[in-house]
């Protein structure tokens, strides 16, 4: 066994057969992102993953620009199953993500990682804190049902609900309290609690004796269609039309801070990735800091498909020297994918 002080550990706590509580603790985490390893100026992201023992859970962290400024938290499971996911983030004694409200379940597919969390200003946090101070990732998963083909003729475990009643809010507007208005005038009925909960953003609009507060009117830029997608997901966690305009909506997504819409978003416009659209799909996820999608549309172009990209349309309008130098860096960057990153940054520490 490695004699290590600073390696990440993985603990379960009380767990049970249906609920996973399990604590990945990095130690020194605001030394560890200065570390050799952490501050090399490489554009591929880092990333490490762990299978935590006894579950059929693994996590991946990710850290993605030059200098660490970007963190991203992935799960994965090993059974196709219904879940319930949220995931707390300490940093020393300071909460730095919290969705401990967490999601409606949801069928997460085997072996598919599924995105839970990111934080996008690692560079500016880092002043805040102590060297010594931990960084805790808390998860719980709660698995309600797993889903299998066995015959018809067994009994059916309950089917989650929630989000079907959630959803008929927003056309029963016997109790709502507010109005969303979108950029041609129409009018959503909704609900203060509602919105304030799933968006710190919306939350603003009801604080501080903002206008909104007092009118119970928030005027919005976005069209029609996009608005309602965005209260659907709000009242559902589900974006059914999301394949409709994705970028338009990761736009609406990236504004409310609506993290598991942005990832669909980003998935959505990945699928319909080609050599013609690349860099401008790499400019829309640069600038809503879709990270994921950057890095997979990075990917794309480095596969091969680089002396195809610079001779379309998209890039004869590129003006930004910085953009085109990130393409190449990342484009010449060694790989890196096979490095568990937190390791080989705790034995620098060492």
């Amino acid at each position: 066994m490695e004699d290590n002080p600073n390696k990440y550990t993985i603990e379960q706590e009380k767990s049970t057969e249906e609920t996973y509580n399990i604590k990945w603790t990095v130690p020194m985490f605001r030394q560890l992102l200065i570390s050799g390893p952490m501050a090399s100026r490489y554009l591929s992201p880092r990333y490490t993953v762990v299978k935590v023992p006894d579950t059929p859970f693994q996590l991946k962290v990710c850290f993605y620009g030059k200098s660490t400024e970007f963190m991203e938290i992935y799960y994965m499971t090993s059974t196709t199953s219904e879940i319930k996911s949220s995931l707390t983030i300490r940093w020393g004694t300071a909460i730095i993500h919290n969705d401990s409200m967490g999601y409606t379940a949801q069928t997460v597919p085997a072996n598919e990682w599924q995105f839970s969390a990111a934080v996008n200003n690692l560079n500016q946090l880092q002043s805040k804190y102590h060297y010594k101070d931990n960084l805790q990732l808390r998860f719980e998963f709660k698995v309600s049902q797993v889903v299998s083909d066995n015959s018809h003729d067994t009994p059916q475990p309950h089917t989650p609900q929630l989000s079907e009643a959630f959803g008929t809010l927003l056309t029963d507007t016997v109790y709502s309290d507010v109005t969303m208005k979108s950029a041609e005038g129409v009018e959503f009925r909704a609900h203060k609690n509602v919105l304030a909960v799933r968006s710190e953003v919306l939350r603003a609009h009801f604080e501080h004796n903002m206008r909104e507060s007092i009118t119970n009117v928030v005027d919005t830029s976005w069209e029609t269609e996009v608005l309602r997608d965005v209260l659907t997901f709000v009242y559902t966690d589900k974006a059914p039309r999301v394949d409709d305009a994705p970028d338009k909506l990761l736009a609406a997504a990236d504004y409310y801070q609506l993290m598991g819409l942005k990832s669909l978003c980003e998935e959505a416009l990945y699928k319909r990735l080609t050599v013609e659209n690349a860099v401008d799909t790499l400019q829309l996820a640069e600038l809503h800091t879709a990270n994921t999608l950057m890095q997979s549309t990075l990917q794309f172009i480095k596969n091969g498909y680089a002396e195809l990209v610079i001779k379309t349309e998209g890039w004869t309008k590129v003006q930004s020297v910085e953009f085109i130098k990130k393409m190449y860096e990342f484009i010449m960057a060694s790989e890196n994918n096979n490095v568990d990153i937190l390791a080989a940054a705790s034995i620098g520490m060492t």
